[in-house]
């Protein structure tokens, strides 16, 4: 049976997947059990080169005024090959999600995605700016501001240090006594000699008796060795230290001891104290509004995954 081809502007589509394979080209961090996502990647990569090549053959073949047109292009096979593993990644990414946050995590999360409250971030223009995104994380992992929010976050954060038991129980103590500290932007050293260009640590949380940092990449790398510089500081102090790397998809940090976060692993973070109690209602606001903003931020990432 004779099937009408498709009338396509050749130039249009290959840009299109140019743009598709460049974005495929991207490296793209994941934690374990990702792998799925990885070989994806590579079959649409793959998939979209056997496209182009037939695109530019189509083309070669044109001539006269009809040049940009592909002539007897068929790409049934390719596009039911390729939504297939479109759709596989997709389902990949959701698996992953998850994987990560548990059924009830992700229930939650879907209420407060569906709460009134809005994406402030956004709104204000400020969803890529570090320094909001480190003053949210900040006001939400401290107790005093969020008393639900905070304690079990920094429980399930300092899960990634040696002795978590005892980073715990000095975390409660602290919370019961009401002498968590938890600063921002806290200057370390001086970087060069101008004196206005200071080493800063984006979030420092401390007790009587533990301190951990928490250095929050948005869309950058870590750079002139920052986790190194700031686990010199930390590890004189005679207590428990500890040391995070948080950004979108989970960078490693060039210091082995800062233990690497994604936003994902955060979000997961952030809702266990939710999953077991009620949320005051400021910090029902505060978390959903950054809910909002964080799944924009993951849905980017995962799009760029296509």
């Amino acid at each position: 049976m004779w099937v009408t081809p498709w009338k396509l502007d050749a130039n249009a589509l290959r840009a299109t997947f140019d743009e598709l394979r460049a974005a495929l080209g991207d490296p793209v961090t994941f934690q374990s059990g990702a792998d799925a996502l990885v070989h994806d990647r590579k079959a649409i990569a793959s998939s979209l080169r056997q496209i182009l090549e037939r695109l530019d053959a189509s083309r070669s073949r044109g001539s006269g005024p009809v040049t940009g047109m592909v002539h007897e292009f068929h790409p049934k096979h390719e596009a039911t090959r390729l939504y297939g593993l479109l759709e596989s990644l997709h389902q990949g990414w959701r698996r992953h999600v998850l994987r990560v946050l548990g059924e009830r995590k992700v229930e939650l999360a879907k209420k407060l995605l569906d709460s009134p409250a809005p994406d402030l971030l956004r709104i204000l223009g400020r969803d890529d700016d570090e320094n909001a995104h480190s003053d949210l994380i900040a006001w939400l992992l401290n107790p005093a501001r969020a008393p639900t929010v905070a304690p079990a976050a920094l429980h399930a954060l300092v899960e990634k240090f040696a002795e978590p038991a005892k980073w715990i129980g000095n975390i409660d103590r602290a919370v019961a006594k009401q002498l968590v500290s938890v600063r921002r932007e806290v200057v370390i050293a001086r970087e060069y000699a101008d004196e206005d260009d200071l080493r800063r640590i984006d979030v420092v949380i401390s007790g009587a008796d533990f301190v951990f940092a928490i250095e929050n990449k948005v869309w950058t790398k870590e750079h002139t060795d920052q986790t190194r510089a700031y686990w010199e500081w930390l590890e004189p102090m005679k207590c428990l230290r500890g040391g995070i790397l948080l950004s979108p998809s989970g960078l490693e940090a060039t210091c082995p001891d800062f233990k690497t976060v994604s936003y994902l692993e955060l979000i997961s973070c952030l809702l266990a104290g939710a999953v077991e109690n009620k949320l005051e209602p400021s910090e029902e606001v505060v978390l959903g509004s950054y809910l909002k903003t964080l799944a924009t931020m993951l849905h980017h990432i995962a799009r760029g995954m296509l």
